[in-house]
């Protein structure tokens, strides 16, 4: 009798090795493809995109029209965050192609980031570490940080992630504000205009998605009417803050701080940060905690599931 093997199921392309590794999928299941095995992927989708049926996606690679149309097959695009700024969402549209990501699964783990940056940059956390490194704590003491509970905190955007910013930030005493294109249920003010949330706060955390109605959301203007004791946090995309004037507005001292999880153009090298005052930084990490990551990776391929049994999916766009 002949050896028995496993059936494989639809081709599906996963975007990177990096989510192939964290998916962790059953042999046999599908048949992936993983597009960073491949040098020039423009040419691998042109010779061999006909026939895959489904994509993961981390939401920031390159999935425009053109190369959409390498993949005349595609059914679902999966992605495995809250952000789609490389998806052309409205060419999926036009194709039939749904589209789903992770809509709140790790927006705690995001807001918790977003608040520990706030608190470690108001209480001047890294500069009170490197002042007891350096020896310097027997001299005198550094000034005084600022109480948390006296910020005026305005946040960009009520969404999954803006919500748990608030949430997070009540018990803390912030007297606490918002602004979005919508007004929506809640309990906290809703600020007539971005620019009049910037006036009033002394804490700004931005959290809208990251689209190209966005783009450039946060301009020199708001910056400016932040202010020089004011601090931006931004935990949405680094696109969404105008980031040449923002540092050109911390090397002038027109505002006073910023905490950065998203830069515009990543990864960055840090080149053009050389210098740069009062800002703390991290690289895109504040939605990835070891249980998250693995919730969003259950998610994305659970909708992968759905899709081919035919089931309705779960956070569905598009």
């Amino acid at each position: 009798m002949a050896a028995s093997h496993p059936t494989i199921g639809p081709r599906v392309l996963v975007m990177s090795r990096a989510i192939l590794k964290m998916l962790r999928p059953p042999p046999g299941e599908f048949d992936y493809v993983c597009l960073d095995d491949h040098a020039d992927r423009d040419r691998y989708l042109a010779e061999h995109g006909a026939g895959i049926t489904a994509i993961i996606a981390a939401g920031m690679e390159r999935l425009d029209a053109a190369r959409l149309a390498m993949l005349p097959d595609l059914q679902l695009i999966a992605v495995v965050a809250a952000g789609m700024a490389g998806i052309d969402l409205d060419a999926a549209r036009a194709r039939g192609i749904a589209v789903c990501n992770a809509g709140g699964i790790n927006a705690g783990d995001v807001a918790e980031y977003a608040v520990t940056m706030m608190l470690a940059h108001r209480r001047d956390l890294m500069a009170n570490d490197a002042y007891v490194r350096s020896g310097r704590w027997a001299e005198a003491r550094l000034p005084p940080g600022h109480a948390v509970s006296a910020q005026r905190v305005g946040i960009v955007g009520l969404g999954h992630i803006g919500r748990n910013i608030a949430q997070r930030l009540h018990p803390f005493g912030c007297e606490i504000r918002w602004w979005g294109p919508n007004p929506k249920p809640v309990s906290w003010q809703r600020i007539e205009s971005l620019e009049a949330l910037a006036d009033w706060a002394t804490t700004l955390l931005v959290a809208v998605a990251g689209t190209d109605d966005t783009r450039g959301l946060i301009s020199a203007d708001v910056l400016d009417r932040l202010g020089a004791d004011g601090l931006i946090v931004n935990v949405s995309r680094g696109f969404v803050i105008d980031e040449p004037a923002m540092i050109a507005s911390l090397r002038d001292g027109r505002l006073g701080g910023a905490a950065l999880d998203v830069f515009d153009g990543e990864p960055i090298d840090g080149a053009g940060w050389v210098g740069v005052p009062n800002v703390l930084m991290a690289p895109h990490v504040a939605g990835a905690t070891i249980e998250s990551l693995a919730a969003v990776m259950r998610g994305a391929l659970d909708n992968v599931r759905r899709h081919f049994a035919g089931e309705p999916l779960e956070r569905r766009v598009v």
